[in-house]
């Protein structure tokens, strides 16, 4: 995963709790790759509907070189499907070679909400010492922040096809479309090969498909209602506002799914993004169905976690690197050193991550957040977050916890 900027503290915000999520999910799946070629892409389309169905074929197909990062994607997330079956996907196919490196731009998604790259790289020599550390994307010569996910290390491979995924915080202008992507990869014995690949999209950008619903759901008393469904190639986005009213803070909407007119599910994608600390706005999302034109959506909500409200943060005194007040209910042990809080949580706990990203100083102001990362022993899964310096009290609010006020929610939402 990839070093991620703090120019824009709304984006990096985001970016980290998004890092956070990846990171903790790698305990229950391995990040698949995506990858497409050219004429691998143009002869692979007859296989897409075979390896959906049978995962025996897709797992012989991904071995061929040219296949397994199509295949992933076609795993992994329904809504690519769809893509590439209504021809979204637009190809690259651009090449720059250095230090006996080739790395090919192969294609390219690209939506108001997100840009994927397709890319592959091969090597004269053994690539398995060859670590991806940081893809930079421009446009013109505007850096965009934010930061790329990716996977960065490769092990007893002598190629790479994998891509790079970029979720944007804001809708995303495509009045420029010329851009770069930096790649900044790390040799064990070349040192450091930094490789540019200039490319122009030439497809029209598709329109978000946004629907208003203002559905009030009430779950145990609490309150809360989805406003709008806002609908992209690369993912559904639900716009959510709670209840003022609400006794208790709602944190988490966790195995949100939309149901298909066939039955097929399309289920959740990255991290909810928090639009406004504690002021109840979420926006969740979604594999895509922008391709698909239902009446109706049918949505299932596995569960909604919430604890009462003035019970969802922690207290620490950076000064004197003390814990100085926690929820009768968080039972993990807490550390402060210097600038970092670190949980130890019971990996027997129902509650595997507690996204500790959110913190304001004493006088009121953001605490800002500097880095986040999980690591994981036999018996805890160690969370730690890294603030600004800062040596006075700050309360750091809980955006996770395991404790579910409802279940298995279905709602049926005209579209209209």
């Amino acid at each position: 995963m990839s070093k991620l900027p703090i120019d824009v503290p709304k984006e990096k915000l985001q970016q980290v709790r998004m890092d956070m999520y990846r990171k903790v999910q790698r305990e229950k799946r391995t990040k698949k790759r995506i990858f497409s070629g050219a004429i691998a892409f143009l002869f692979c389309l007859s296989f897409l509907f075979s390896i959906r169905v049978s995962p025996t074929i897709a797992s012989h197909v991904a071995k061929i070189p040219g296949f397994q990062a199509i295949v992933s994607a076609v795993v992994r997330d329904k809504g690519i499907q769809d893509i590439v079956d209504n021809e979204y996907y637009e190809e690259i196919n651009v090449t720059k070679s250095k230090n006996g490196l080739s790395l090919t731009l192969q294609g390219v998604i690209a939506d108001h909400t997100g840009l994927v790259l397709f890319y592959e790289a091969d090597a004269s020599s053994d690539i398995s010492k060859l670590n991806l550390e940081e893809v930079q994307l421009f446009q013109g010569d505007k850096k965009i922040e934010g930061g790329g996910s990716f996977d960065g290390i490769t092990i007893n491979q002598t190629r790479i096809s994998s891509s790079v995924e970029y979720d944007f915080v804001e809708p995303f202008d495509y009045t420029s479309k010329d851009f770069k992507a930096v790649f900044h990869f790390k040799d064990k014995d070349k040192g450091n090969i930094e490789i540019t690949v200039p490319f122009t999209l030439q497809n029209e950008i598709a329109k978000e498909k946004i629907f208003t619903a203002n559905q009030t759901v009430n779950v145990g008393g609490q309150k809360f209602t989805i406003t709008q469904i806002r609908r992209s190639p690369l993912e559904m986005a639900l716009d959510i506002e709670v209840d003022e009213a609400n006794t208790m803070e709602i944190l988490s909407f966790d195995d949100i799914e939309v149901v298909m007119q066939d039955g097929e599910r399309r289920k959740s994608k990255r991290h909810p993004l928090y639009k406004n600390v504690r002021e109840g706005k979420y926006t969740l999302y979604l594999e895509s169905n922008y391709f698909h034109n239902p009446e109706s959506l049918k949505i299932i909500i596995g569960a909604v976690h919430a604890v009462p409200k003035g019970k969802d943060f922690i207290e620490v005194d950076f000064g004197t690197k003390e814990v100085l007040s926690k929820p009768d209910y968080f039972d993990w042990d807490i550390s402060v050193t210097q600038q970092d809080v670190s949980v130890a949580i019971d990996t027997r706990a129902e509650s595997r991550f507690l996204l500790l990203t959110d913190a304001i100083k004493e006088d009121g102001t953001r605490l800002a957040l500097k880095d986040a990362n999980v690591s994981q022993d036999e018996q805890y899964v160690i969370e730690t977050t890294q603030f600004e310096d800062y040596d006075g009290k700050a309360k750091i609010y809980i955006n996770y916890f395991f404790n579910p006020i409802g279940e298995d929610i279905e709602l049926n939402i005209p579209l209209k």
